[in-house]
């Protein structure tokens, strides 16, 4: 029998008409070890409750039942998910302590922490992606033990925050054994009616439109109250009266049988409109004054606390306890408890309530519990139900509720309760400040448009100052940079004339200027005015977190536009050095930028992995995709093409599969230059695809990210045309922007040896001159060896040679193994077609030692053609069992060579324990090996050099 934690039986007439639908319920739930999901639903009064409390009566063996009732006044963020885990002990004043809450459950702490008078808390906003993936994996665990059911009666009244995870647990929970239960009310709006459709076109949920009664059913109810079979007109009418309505169904039969006591009713003894509403009001017509002053005030507050209906009702406790007695006598509520018998005769309550007086009621309602230190979102639910917000005491309740949802981890719950306060005052700016900061990421552009209204009513400039910063940020996520560009100069200009030389002034003058170079380097357009505006900065020290900001981001500055590495590469070293990556935000991105494209490979991979370790213990998904595709970007250029396909493979599930952020560019790219590598074209075409944000060609880094992985995608696949045409727009689209790095996006160096194999070597002369200076001018020997190639390949005979000896001499020894490995095969080649075969076996031979240690299988396989052709051979195999395993595989497997549990290693990669154990089950197979003893060996096998 199940173990029903927190499910209250459904007391009152057993089961009737409902077996079909039973029977379609036991069906979907059959299928153990696997989410599955129901949604039954129907009009009010139809048995939906009823039904649900059978079909979990029914569940075999041992099972937990965790199970919510929510309430039509609605709740404070995730409060429908504290009512289902509080019988686990998870919602008391100190839940951390509780093993349940352990690894990355213990994320979960923001929306089971209980509610806080005023809605403060020391701790800041909490991430709503790592509260739902903390809840996620208290579920999990739970499930672990035993199967677990959660039950959701009445889930339009849901909050949004708790709404949104079940759905994201019905996403996730897959591979679970967890079964979730909803009903749903079908006339009345949901909370979230996009994430509950979600829910219901899962392939696990099963919805079940629950009928109203039909006569055979009726008549068996009426039969049953009755004690004797009624007439047939009897049954009619009854079906008529009630349309078939269980509960009015049990109401009228209960009325009959008063009726007629000693036998059947006759149909005419019905009286005259006697409908669905008036069937409902059978006893509450019969109300005393008084008793009907306590029945409203229980069906505003839903409480159980008598002494707050009471005060709500202007009545003594005394007296209050006896109506509530009164009501439960007459049915109205449900025995040993302050809650409705059912939500048709609470709503008939409130019906008879005239509209101004019941808005009187409510507005006491919150005066009540304000008054009575009841928490703010408590208060807020009844103020959100006015028609206006009339009190200066009704915003700063709607503030602290606002301030409890963000810790909560629901920021868009916070965006309702200010948008709310601001019909008091629209011009208040603190407000249109705070709700465009909970809005940023639900409604970016409700964000943007507070943020203008409020930019529009400060003069003063330190606010306007801090107005503006917050617009960029906001602006960045919304890909609309140009305007924020235009503010944060505005805001420049603020600080050059009217701030002074206090330290906070400083701070935020050196804030602003860096804000100017993040937003006007996001696009193309502004990234020449960047440049003109800032030639004369004399970089910062990098003492304070600003001045690292500001320095990362002239350290980017100045990379674009392509000055000298060792001009801008001491400077980035400071930016990282001080290990506050995590802070520095874009300062610290931009930074990067310059060191691995400086081939500065060491601190932006401490720098990144740093970065890496604290997004997955904070269960922070979009920094951890965010950081997991720069560093595969970072590998890629590094030429260590098995970690960046691991990489690659983690952002693109995290940012695209799990985030299902569409408008994402880097995951994609880095993810499909690695399988090019690996020899996967195919797969890779169909990641560039993928790409879909609107305006691409507007943004100063993705835009040409995007054609460099598409021209070499199409060069794999042999379209060279189709290559070229990419990778020349890539070269006009930086000279244009006035971009003039040349390893940015190294489109030359591909399109060069196209031209060359092509045999058109004036279009490549053409383009070596062309960037030849600005290569000379970054200075880094890859570059330079790069260029040397280019010129090698198109040069014929001696200098055709020479150019290509110093190619490989200069890459060598660089951070550029990828291009040294085509440097020697190139040469290889050239001095074979000079008939000298020993010379060209060597450099073959090198070349595919390059290959092999980059991981690159195209590289490798024209490497070994070209040995072959040469006349030599290998004596040790190139191949490696690592080398099957694909992105996410190698993922796990570092991870579980390193000691991880299955469980760890899942929360670290967001991945669900079922997925790892399929993952490790692959790995084992392909590397040969019988378990995870094994693991660490067959990964740390060195490969074998060419001979």
């Amino acid at each position: 029998m199940a173990s029903l934690i927190g499910l209250e039986a459904a007391g009152g007439p057993g089961l009737v008409g409902r077996d079909v639908e039973l029977s379609l319920l036991r069906e979907h739930m059959r299928e153990a070890g696997t989410m599955r999901a129901a949604l039954l639903r129907g009009p009010a009064g139809v048995g939906k409750t009823r039904l649900m409390a059978a079909a979990l009566a029914e569940t075999a063996g041992d099972v937990r039942v965790l199970s919510v009732k929510c309430q039509e006044s609605g709740g404070a963020a995730f409060e429908a998910v504290r009512a289902l885990f509080a019988p686990l002990g998870l919602t008391g004043p100190d839940p951390a302590g509780s093993p349940l809450l352990s690894g990355s459950a213990r994320l979960a702490l923001p929306a089971l922490a209980p509610d806080r008078e005023g809605g403060a808390s020391p701790a800041g906003p909490a991430d709503g992606y790592a509260v739902m993936h903390g809840l996620y994996w208290l579920a999990a665990g739970l499930a672990a033990d035993e199967p677990l059911v959660l039950a959701v009666d009445d889930v339009q009244w849901c909050d949004e925050a708790s709404l949104r995870w079940l759905g994201f647990l019905v996403r996730r929970a897959a591979d679970l054994p967890i079964a979730l239960f909803m009903t749903l009310r079908t006339e009345t709006g949901t909370a979230a009616p996009g994430a509950l459709d979600e829910i219901a076109d899962a392939v696990a949920c099963l919805t079940v439109d629950v009928a109203p009664l039909p006569y055979d059913a009726v008549r068996e109810i009426v039969t049953a109250a009755l004690g004797t079979e009624p007439a047939p007109a009897v049954v009619a009418r009854c079906l008529e009266i009630t349309g078939g309505t269980p509960f009015l169904v049990h109401l009228l039969a209960g009325e009959l049988a008063e009726l007629a006591p000693g036998g059947a009713p006759d149909a005419a003894a019905l009286p005259d409109g006697f409908g669905r509403r008036a069937v409902a009001r059978f006893h509450i017509d019969r109300l005393t004054p008084g008793q009907s002053a306590v029945a409203r005030a229980a069906a505003i507050l839903e409480t159980d606390d008598p002494a707050l209906i009471a005060a709500l009702a202007g009545t003594r406790p005394g007296l209050a306890r006896r109506a509530l007695e009164d009501l439960r006598d007459l049915g109205l509520l449900l025995p040993g408890s302050l809650g409705y018998r059912h939500d048709l005769i609470r709503q008939a309550v409130l019906d008879a309530v005239p509209p101004a007086e019941l808005d009187d009621l409510r507005e006491r309602a919150a005066r009540l519990l304000n008054d009575s230190h009841s928490s703010a979102e408590q208060v807020a639910l009844q103020l959100m139900r006015l028609p206006e917000i009339p009190e200066p005491w009704m915003v700063t309740a709607l503030r602290s509720a606002a301030l409890g949802a963000e810790q909560r981890g629901a920021p868009a719950v916070a965006g309702q309760y200010l948008t709310r306060a601001l019909r008091h005052d629209p011009d208040d700016v603190e407000l249109l400040s705070a709700s465009a900061r909970a809005l940023a990421h639900s409604d970016s552009g409700a964000a943007l448009s507070r943020l203008e209204h409020a930019l529009t009513l400060v003069t003063e400039p330190r606010t306007r100052c801090r107005l503006i910063l917050q617009y960029v940020v906001t602006a960045l996520g919304a890909y609309r940079s140009p305007r924020a560009f235009e503010l944060a100069n505005e805001a420049l200009e603020l600080c050059a004339t009217q701030l002074g030389d206090s330290p906070a002034d400083q701070a935020l003058r050196t804030r602003v200027e860096a804000m100017v170079l993040v937003a006007g380097l996001d696009e193309k357009t502004t990234v020449r005015q960047v440049g003109e505006r800032f030639r004369d900065r004399t970089p910062p020290a990098g003492e304070t977190a600003e001045e690292r900001l500001l320095l990362g981001m002239l350290c980017a500055l100045g990379t674009l536009e392509g000055r000298a590495a060792a001009e801008v590469v001491p400077a980035a070293g400071r930016v990282l050095c001080v290990g506050d990556v995590s802070l520095g935000g874009w300062g610290a991105l931009g930074a990067s930028l310059t060191l691995y494209l400086a081939d500065e490979i060491k601190p932006v991979d401490l720098a990144l992995t740093a970065l890496l370790e604290q997004s997955r213990i904070r269960g922070k998904a979009w920094t951890c995709g965010v950081a997991s595709s720069t560093r595969a970007q970072m590998h890629l250029w590094a030429g260590n093409i098995t970690q960046a396909l691991s990489d690659a493979q983690l952002a693109f599930d995290l940012v695209h599969r799990l985030l299902r952020v569409s408008s994402a560019v880097g995951p994609q790219c880095a993810l499909a230059e690695a399988l090019v590598h690996r020899g996967d074209p195919h797969r890779a075409q169909e990641l560039v695809d993928l790409v879909a944000r609107p305006g691409l060609d507007r943004f100063a880094l993705e835009y040409h990210t995007y054609l460099m992985a598409r021209g070499r995608v199409r060069a794999a696949l042999g379209d060279l045309e189709g290559a070229l045409h990419h990778l020349t727009r890539c070269g006009d689209s930086l000279a244009d922007a006035g971009i003039g790095n040349p390893v940015l996006a190294p489109w030359w160096f591909d399109a060069v040896q196209i031209l060359a194999g092509l045999g058109r070597p004036e279009e490549g002369r053409a383009v070596v001159e062309r960037v030849a200076p600005s290569v000379r001018r970054w200075g880094t020997p890859r570059a330079l060896g790069m260029l040397h190639l280019c010129r090698g390949v198109l040069a014929p005979g001696a200098a055709g040679v020479e150019e290509l000896t110093e190619a490989a001499r200069l890459l060598e020894n660089s951070a550029g193994q990828l291009e040294s490995a085509r440097a020697e095969h190139l040469l290889g080649r050239r001095l074979l077609d000079h008939g000298d075969a020993a010379g060209a076996r060597e450099r073959l031979r090198r070349s595919v030692d390059a290959a092999v240690r980059c991981g690159s299988k195209l590289l490798l396989d024209q490497a070994v053609a070209a040995l072959s052709a040469a006349g030599g051979r290998l004596r040790h195999s190139t191949q490696s069992p690592t080398e099957a395993l694909s992105g996410s595989e190698r993922q796990i497997a570092e991870r579980a060579a390193a000691g991880a549990t299955n469980r760890e290693i899942a929360e670290s990669l967001f991945l669900t324990q079922r997925t790892v154990e399929f993952h490790l089950t692959s790995v084992y197979r392909k590397l040969g090996i019988g378990g995870r003893q094994e693991l660490a060996d067959a990964l740390d096998r060195a490969w074998e050099p060419a001979q």
